[in-house]
C-alpha cells in the first residue's frame, strides 16, 4: 500500500519547513487580496469607482 504523501511531508524536517514557508506566504497573499477586494467593493458601493 502507498503511504499518505502528507505523512511523508510531516516526517522530513526540511520538507516540513518548506511547506510551512509556502503556507505562510499563501496566507499573507490571501490576506492582502481580501483587503484589496473589500476596499474596491466599498468604493464601488459608494460609487467612487
Amino acid at each position: 500500500m502507498t503511504q499518505d504523501p502528507f505523512e511523508d511531508l510531516i516526517k522530513d524536517p526540511d520538507k516540513r519547513a518548506k511547506l510551512f514557508v509556502y503556507l505562510t506566504i499563501a496566507m499573507i497573499i490571501s490576506t492582502f487580496l481580501i483587503a484589496i477586494g473589500t476596499i474596491i467593493f466599498i468604493l464601488h458601493v459608494l460609487k467612487i469607482i
